[in-house]
């Protein structure tokens, strides 16, 4: 006698839940388990146990054959509906359902005679109505009884009903749509939607989720002849792993991903493209150096320096100069092996050197590198950095030999890959840094790896870049002359006038008077494109100037004004409500509901707990803001206008050229200043860490800093994302910052140019993928 309590608590789970409750079930499921030896007893202690780990617990066939005899029973038509039911799934909506069932007639009276048999029924009729299967075995049964070409068809009719019945709510099915196009054998389609989805569940760390889209996604891929594509989502899938840190997985997904690179390379090129018929012109902010361990900004250093590997697209981690890598020790150590093909302009080799050079370079204190800190994960970084340690062999990075690069590690870090993307990671050509030192980077003396190549460079003018004879990666463009006109984006009615004129090629609009973005949408429609930015915008409040030491303060300030109106009217909808904290929505741990809401009278309730009762008493606050930025002239001139007539507060902004504003913010500490984080990488660290902006409020907290240096350390990511969401509720509970917009970015593309795109980081695809057209 076997009673379900005598079973393994695992197992006894799974047939309960299989089962939902229905003791005939239970007893049919068990039979069936004893039958095939999954369960047995043991004859020495008389209990039951499991022989083998039970994860899907099949139908038996005694009990598909009394659902199935239940389900035959049916009119044909009635049971046909209850089949096509079963296709669209467990929870069915009515309107679904008569899509796909439009031959059978009276669909309303079918329905209820399911209903009366107690196999369905009504689950809501609001917003509309919808039905449910009463127990999932039979749905499983209506669904097994179809014929296999049957179930395509159905599943494709499914498909097409949804996409055509939801077009605006096709994000949010992703998944559905992939499981209906996978079973309806369309490869296609089926990939195409798997991918989205997979990608959507990386960027919220749901790991095992994407990584079940991706395998899925790959067993289309493997049979097709997209190698690229493949190789692509291999290298997503192994991100995907490492960030779980299960690196063995995650090594074979790369090795795999490696392996296809490789055939693709070798794979005869298709026909040459003439060359494009002019350069591709466009215009980019003044480079304060052309150093990238010593520069602010990453977007030229991306197309004329190389670096181990590159941000795809969907912001995968792809091989460049590192063919392949390894992860190990629990991911605290990598070996990366370079290219052996690899060469700097002068036509000398790129070597493991060059790049163990660079990064000691940057975080050299001598050096003067903007950005160390975007290498502290490293074995030793911090401390040498800080002078602590003066010896730069302690430094956990080593070239073995010119193709073998040994890294350690302070801890195993997800996002580590992620980082090597990033400009501060660049390898430097070490023979010339020595032989011409800090003026190695000056136009006569610089030697670069990427694709293109300095040819001239006239400051406040002009830049000039040509395609690099000696660069040997793929080159799918045509584009071989970049010309970029150095008049910076404050200079809109310049570069405005320039576009128009068909003198430009693109356009990055982001920073425009936002009533100029809303006319060169309305002139040029088909050229216009936006997408959401991993970039927070805020107005950081400087805690050391009265009263802004007071929270209460912060508070009050920050809830007296409609970051919703901010978005929708003063943005006119070119950025995004800030309903979260500081991590944006898009980036892991992002943390949406939590921002302070629109809630003037509890925020002069506050102001009066300060001492400032209807605003008397309180000082005009003083604000510098950078005169190029039409964005935040329209935030500044919005919450000077809520300030003064929700809590009579007075604050007087000052606009300061763009070239002098972090100078004059050092110099002058005005209560309130402008403060924009663009994600150098997508993880939350980026911006709870190295993003933070502290400098610019001098608040700091015990409790938060505690949590993000637990988080950046730790393994398992579900922890992690939790003490990230804490540390990112402290930010906005203390208000150091007013979270005004999450930014998106514009861009405007004329016709003739292809391939020329934008990622979540405010990423542009490299200029050697990019074509021009004859027009």
């Amino acid at each position: 006698l076997l009673r379900v309590e005598d079973l393994p608590q695992g197992l006894r789970e799974r047939i309960l839940s299989r089962a939902e409750g229905n003791p005939f079930y239970v007893e049919e499921i068990i039979r069936s388990l004893i039958d095939d030896r999954t369960i047995v007893r043991d004859e020495a202690t008389g209990r039951w146990e499991a022989t083998r780990e039970v994860a899907n617990i099949a139908i038996p066939d005694t009990l598909q054959g009394v659902l199935m005899a239940r389900i035959d029973r049916l009119h044909e038509e009635t049971k046909r509906v209850l089949q096509m039911a079963a296709v669209i799934g467990r929870i069915f909506l009515y309107r679904v359902l008569s899509a796909i069932a439009q031959e059978e007639r009276e669909l309303d009276r079918q329905l209820l005679t399911l209903q009366r048999e107690e196999m369905i029924r009504e689950r809501a009729r609001l917003p509309e109505l919808e039905y449910i299967f009463k127990h999932e075995l039979t749905r499983e049964a209506a669904y097994n009884g179809l014929l296999k070409k049957e179930r395509r068809i159905f599943h494709r009719q499914v498909a097409e009903a949804l996409e055509r019945l939801f077009p605006e709510r096709v994000d949010e099915q992703v998944g559905l749509l992939a499981h209906h196009w996978e079973q309806a054998g369309e490869a296609e389609k089926a990939t195409a939607y798997l991918l989205r989805a997979a990608d959507q569940a990386r960027t919220l760390y749901a790991h095992q989720e994407a990584i079940d889209f991706y395998e899925r996604a790959l067993v289309f891929l493997r049979e097709g002849e997209d190698l690229d594509q493949a190789a692509r989502t291999l290298m997503k899938l192994g991100l995907t792993y490492h960030t779980a840190f299960e690196f063995r997985r995650s090594r074979e997904a790369y090795d795999e991903g490696f392996a296809l690179w490789q055939k693709v390379a070798r794979k005869a090129p298709h026909a040459a493209l003439p060359s494009a018929p002019h350069p591709l012109r466009l215009v980019e902010w003044e480079p304060e150096t052309l150093d990238p361990g010593r520069s602010n900004s990453w977007e030229t250093y991306s197309q004329h320096f190389r670096r181990l590997v590159e941000l795809g697209p969907e912001l995968e981690v792809m091989p460049d100069l590192a063919l392949s890598w390894e992860v190990l020790e629990g991911g605290r150590r990598y070996i990366f092996h370079l290219r052996e093909d690899a060469q700097w302009s002068d036509g000398r080799p790129v070597t493991a050197h060059d790049v163990e050079f660079a990064w000691k370079r940057v975080l050299d204190p001598g050096t003067g590198a903007p950005c160390p800190d975007l290498l502290f994960d490293l074995k030793g970084a911090e401390a040498y950095h800080r002078g602590e340690v003066s010896d730069p062999a302690l430094v956990g990075v080593r070239a073995l030999d010119d193709t073998t690069l040994l890294v350690d590690l302070e801890s195993p870090t997800g996002y580590f890959l992620q980082l090597l993307t990033q400009w501060v990671t660049s390898p430097v050509p070490r023979h010339v840094v020595e032989a011409h030192g800090e003026v190695w980077a000056e136009p006569a003396n610089i030697v670069t790896n990427g694709p293109f190549a300095l040819a001239e460079y006239r400051p406040g003018e002009s830049l000039v870049l040509v395609r690099n004879a000696h660069y040997r990666g793929g080159w799918p463009g045509n584009v071989e002359r970049v010309e970029i006109a150095l008049l910076g984006f404050s200079a809109w009615r310049e570069t405005m006038a320039l576009y128009e004129a068909d003198e430009l090629d693109a356009l990055k609009i982001t920073s425009f008077p936002v009533e100029q973005r809303d006319r060169l949408r309305r002139r040029h429609p088909d050229e216009f494109i936006s997408v959401p930015q991993l970039s927070t915008g805020c107005f950081g409040f400087n805690v050391t100037r009265p009263p802004l030491h007071d929270v209460r303060v912060r508070r009050a300030l920050t809830l007296a004004a409609d970051k919703e109106v901010l978005a929708g009217v003063s943005f006119r909808g070119y950025a995004l409500p800030p309903t979260g904290g500081f991590v944006p929505p898009g980036m892991p741990g992002h943390s949406p509901g939590i921002g302070l809401p629109y809630d003037p009278e509890r925020a002069r309730q506050l102001l009066a707990e300060a001492g400032y009762p209807g605003g008397r008493g309180f000082p005009a606050l003083r604000g510098i803001l950078p005169s190029g930025s039409g964005s935040s002239i329209a935030a500044a001139d919005y919450w000077r206008a809520q300030w003064q007539r929700e809590l009579s507060v007075e604050v007087r902004w000052e606009y300061v050229p763009g070239s002098e504003e972090q100078d004059r913010v050092q110099q002058e500490q005005p209560h309130i200043t402008l403060y924009v984080w663009v994600a150098d990488y997508p993880d939350p660290d980026n911006f709870l860490r190295i993003g933070f902006g502290g400098e610019r409020t001098a608040w700091r907290n015990a409790e938060y800093d505690e949590l993000v240096a637990r988080a950046r350390g730790l393994l398992d990511q579900e922890e992690r994302m939790s003490l990230y969401r804490r540390a990112d509720r402290i930010i906005v509970e203390e208000a150091p910052f007013m979270l005004g917009v999450y930014m998106q970015s514009q861009v405007l593309v004329k016709p003739w140019v292809k391939g020329y795109s934008m990622s979540g980081m405010g990423a542009w695809s490299p200029w050697k993928d990019t074509i021009i057209e004859p027009h």
